[in-house]
């Protein structure tokens, strides 16, 4: 569920372990008895806990007290102090609170970026972290600035992995916002750079030109497409193309006039509170990238919602496997979250900050998660 706990690994051998001892463990270092890589270790494994059981509340309230136990600790440990971080904002993102979100984010790539090398790969994988925290509040100018400041300083001072990610996400970016050729053109730079030689850029720019051709293609087209990318034994299945998630209008026109700091043009109302609804969807991708047999395993009550997600992931299209023609092979299961999303507000009419219901969902890919565990 957080990425940074790959980057928690030590050569103690104290073991955590989920249940009591777990919660054994994280009570100890509530006490403040824990170095801050141990609490980061215990206290992020017991949110998760919640945040799998859909407590995301409970969650939020055991990272916040973790992170002011070790909010002074940034220099001496900040991998453990910004993985605290990268939690609360994964809680924080599917609960609803946008501001929680947002410092999280912020604190996050500040630690990395003020007490690690630039080439760290804590900082490298975080690269990006701020323009993607743009987008997930869905201000995509904003969003474009920062890709944009972040690849301009990173080839003046002769980073080029940098550079290539940043790059990479204002072409998608741009794609997404119905730029083909403003996107192609970008595209065809990143190309002639001389790391987009390295096997893994080779393959991600090869599937990001793949992800704007298949953008509005039919079926055949797609199909075509995805036979181009073979899936790489360690990375598994490529998603190539998937259709939009249904969207609400209202929430839309409030959602794009919030990025402007604008009123929204469809006020909410004093009385409106949105509940926390999730739901955890099972689905195999075979090895043709087809997908098949996805089904609700559990969640917050069957929403109305639900059958929108069963019906966006049976046309999902993903990579190709080796063993596409092996009728016997099966493909690989995916368990994903999906939230479906809200925000927080001050209706007009009150001064109570609360939640309230906004368009589309965010998704957790829980099975690549469960390899994210902290170390044992």
């Amino acid at each position: 569920m957080f990425a940074l706990l790959l980057l928690l690994q030590s050569p103690s051998s104290d073991i955590i372990v989920t249940g009591q001892r777990l919660v054994e463990v994280q009570a100890e270092c509530a006490r403040g008895d824990c170095t801050p890589l141990r609490d980061a270790q215990a206290t992020i494994a017991l949110a998760e806990e919640k945040f799998r059981g859909g407590a995301y509340l409970d969650a939020k309230r055991l990272l916040s007290a973790a992170i002011g136990r070790n909010r002074d600790k940034g220099a001496i440990a900040p991998r453990p102090v910004a993985a605290l971080y990268e939690a609360m904002a994964t809680v924080s993102l599917h609960e609803g609170d946008q501001n929680d979100y947002r410092r999280a984010v912020a604190h996050q790539v500040a630690i990395l970026r003020d007490n690690l090398p630039p080439d760290d790969v804590a900082v490298l994988s975080a690269t990006t972290a701020l323009g993607d925290m743009w987008i997930k509040l869905r201000n995509y100018r904003q969003a474009e600035s920062t890709y944009r400041g972040i690849e301009q300083a990173a080839l003046a001072d002769g980073r080029a992995y940098a550079a290539m990610m940043a790059g990479m996400k204002r072409v998608w970016l741009a794609a997404a916002m119905d730029k083909p050729r403003e996107a192609n053109q970008m595209l065809n730079e990143l190309e002639r750079r001389p790391i987009a030689q390295e096997p893994g850029f080779r393959t991600a720019l090869r599937v990001v030109r793949l992800r704007i051709a298949a953008r509005g293609g039919d079926d055949g087209a797609i199909t075509r497409l995805v036979g181009e990318i073979a899936e790489d034994q360690d990375t598994g299945p490529i998603l190539i193309w998937a259709p939009p998630y249904a969207s609400n209008a209202a929430a839309d026109a409030n959602a794009q006039a919030r990025s402007f700091g604008a009123p929204d043009p469809v006020p909410v109302r004093s009385s409106d509170l949105a509940s926390i609804q999730w739901i955890d969807v099972g689905f195999w991708i075979r090895p043709d990238g087809r997908t098949e047999e996805a089904e609700i395993l559990r969640g917050s009550r069957t929403p109305g919602w639900a059958p929108t997600i069963l019906a966006q992931i049976a046309q999902r299209r993903y990579s190709t496997h080796p063993d596409a023609k092996d009728a016997d092979a099966a493909g690989t299961y995916r368990i994903e979250r999906v939230t479906h999303r809200s925000v927080y507000v001050t209706p007009t009419g009150s001064h109570i900050r609360r939640r309230v219901a906004a368009s589309g969902f965010e998704v957790l890919d829980l099975t690549q998660a469960s390899a994210a565990s902290p170390p044992t």
